[in-house]
């Protein structure tokens, strides 16, 4: 069956960073599925693995690649590396991100470094690369960056997230601006999933569970509420991808719950309210 995706990407390159699980992984596949040779890259060699031997046995194309997008040295070489074997890459996703729930003051600097450097360090690696690469080919390819919700929302306990999908989000929508007044042919997407059942809240207690009671309880919630309440990865994969394929700048996985999201934004910034701690953790 023809989907916009194979449409737009079959035949072609896409490369997915975080690509060892969760959302990343249903992307590699969803693409693999769809006719298009995958780069599955994980910070973590046997996930990535994993997630490239899965796509070939399902009939698909993949390669697995290691990369910490954190170390924008790393990402230059493997991205040099990567259109040096195949001339031209189609799609990046810049998906990899990590968690940490704590108060503010309860976290360390090295904390907060982390959960800045992969999620918005990483997406400004990415995009330095890849986008110059993207534009120099015969025919541009699409930039996409993975912001989820947390880019338009405050919570308690996950400043240095939040803080990186703001972050991430301001950049991707900056570079869109950039490319498009240098009328740049190279397609940038904003990616905003609500949640989606992964196991990054998994990753986060190996690393020790937050200092502050109420942060441990709430953090608890939080994880308990998407694993029950959360979109099955693969149906966001396939939500998101088939909007960045249409062309769209923004992609959701739940437009009526963002578009909730963006207006409790926007009514909180037009009317200099205080920021509210969401109904969901209060009930």
């Amino acid at each position: 069956m023809s989907t916009a995706v194979a449409d737009r990407f079959g035949g072609g390159i896409a490369l997915v960073t975080g690509a060892g699980s969760g959302l990343g992984e249903a992307m590699a596949a969803r693409l693999a599925a769809d006719g298009v040779h995958v780069l599955v890259t994980d910070v973590d060699r046997d996930r990535a693995t994993a997630v490239a031997t899965a796509c070939v046995a399902a009939g698909g194309s993949a390669a697995a690649h290691v990369l910490d997008v954190a170390d924008g040295h790393a990402v230059d070489a493997l991205f040099a590396s990567v259109w040096a074997e195949h001339g031209s890459v189609d799609l990046v996703v810049s998906n990899a991100g990590i968690e940490s729930g704590d108060r503010v003051c309860d976290m360390t600097p090295e904390q907060w470094r982390r959960v800045m450097a992969v999620n918005s360090d990483g997406a400004f690696h990415c995009a330095r690369s890849a986008v110059p690469r993207m534009a120099a080919q015969e025919r541009p390819g699409v930039f996409a960056v993975v912001a989820s919700t947390g880019a338009v929302t405050s919570l308690p306990y996950q400043s240095a997230y939040v803080a990186s999908k703001h972050a991430a989000l301001a950049l991707v929508q900056c570079l869109d601006l950039e490319l498009r007044a240098a009328e740049t042919p190279v397609q940038v997407s904003a990616l905003l999933p609500n949640w989606v059942r992964t196991r990054i809240f998994d990753d986060v207690r190996r690393g020790g569970d937050p200092v502050d009671a109420d942060a441990r309880a709430t953090f608890a919630r939080m994880a308990t509420a998407i694993q029950e309440q959360g979109m099955e990865p693969g149906r966001a994969a396939s939500l998101l991808l088939e909007a960045v394929a249409r062309g769209d700048f923004w992609c959701f996985t739940d437009p009526e719950r963002t578009a909730q999201l963006f207006e409790e934004r926007a009514l909180t910034l037009r009317e200099l309210r205080p920021p509210a701690r969401p109904g969901w953790l209060t009930a």
